[in-house]
């Protein structure tokens, strides 16, 4: 309902737009339309009443999930995106024709894809490269924000292409969690993607519209984890389909955390560029092999819609892990096999 709102919204907008463009003073009118878009744009951020609780207390397994703990030797590598900025990733050496790109999700780092990325090296004794994002981890970068529209998907196909410079035989497979599966799908649509050779998506982000999509706090949270700042996307979006972006670096979603955070809330053009716009525009320009893994007790997204979701819209494959979590499926060993 959110989404058909926000197209109403957008429908209504252009239709005024042309109407008063086409009549006498017809400036003058679009200056005044465009000061109310502004207005909506500039609402004041949400608040958090108090900070966010989880809906049961963390047991040993589900802290080992968030990733902290550093099992897997790795050594640092530096790869320079087309902007000049650096991003860091961590590489899991191996003598194999195969590399893994993996991509984390959204307030994490390769740093807590340590065990992701040494389970994956296991499975399948592939050379793994976590990378981290930019504005995450040791990557250069404002956090929470990107330059334009897209850029982690470029920076993705900017390190794809560093890999094949240095092994042009190389077979390479993207594999992402969470927001990092959002912004492979995003990559498979990309017209300058360099061609890979399959997708591995963990519980991904498949798009605001998706199914699998849970909207509002979970069952017994006092207080939502995150809030996206609707009035502030809808208007944004306005004065982007009249080709106006100044507004594209404010913070639209927000996350319950101290201030001391890393990253605690993205832009309007970070928030953009993690999923795309139609789940199903990104599921169908998979043209190479696509696995998908997703837990049963799943806590961001809704597990049971993944099957359809997927297999009416690629070829892909779908398993659900009974009793796994949202950070437990990267580290699942059913999942590994």
């Amino acid at each position: 309902m959110k989404k058909i709102a926000d197209y109403l919204i957008l429908i209504f907008f252009l239709i005024t737009t042309s109407f008063l463009m086409s009549q006498e003073n017809n400036w003058v009118q679009l200056e005044k339309v465009q000061n109310e878009v502004a207005k909506l744009i500039n609402l004041p951020d949400p608040l958090f009443n108090h900070q966010a609780s989880p809906t049961r207390p963390m047991d040993a397994k589900a802290i080992a999930d968030l990733g902290l703990e550093q099992i897997y030797k790795n050594r640092p590598i530096k790869i320079m995106a087309r902007d000049g900025k650096q991003l860091f990733a961590y590489q899991y050496d191996s003598n194999s024709d195969t590399t893994i790109l993996l991509l984390h999700g959204i307030l994490s780092s390769a740093y807590m894809m340590n065990r992701t990325a040494g389970l994956l090296q296991e499975a399948t004794h592939c050379e793994i490269v976590a990378l981290d994002f930019r504005g995450h981890g040791q990557s250069q970068g404002a956090p929470g924000d990107v330059s334009y529209i897209d850029q982690y998907v470029d920076d993705v196909i900017d390190v794809v292409h560093s890999i094949k410079k240095e092994q042009p035989k190389q077979k390479i497979i993207l594999a992402g969690h969470s927001m990092g599966g959002g912004v492979i799908l995003k990559y498979a649509m990309a017209k300058e993607a360099i061609e890979v050779d399959g997708y591995l998506l963990f519980a991904p982000q498949l798009g605001a519209n998706s199914p699998t999509l849970k909207i509002g706090p979970l069952e017994g949270e006092k207080e939502p984890f995150l809030k996206l700042h609707l009035n502030r996307v809808i208007g944004i979006k306005m004065m982007n389909s009249i080709g106006e972006t100044k507004y594209n670096d404010l913070p639209v979603l927000f996350f319950n955390l101290p201030e001391t955070m890393p990253v605690t809330k993205y832009s309007y053009r970070a928030n953009e560029s993690m999923y795309p716009a139609d789940y199903k525009v990104g599921l169908q320009s998979v043209d190479k092999p696509l696995l998908v893994l997703v837990g049963a007790s799943d806590e961001a997204f809704n597990a049971s819609e993944y099957p359809k979701a997927i297999t009416e819209n690629s070829n892909g494959e779908v398993f659900i892990i009974d009793k796994e979590s949202h950070n437990g499926i990267r580290h699942n060993v059913e999942a590994m096999q």
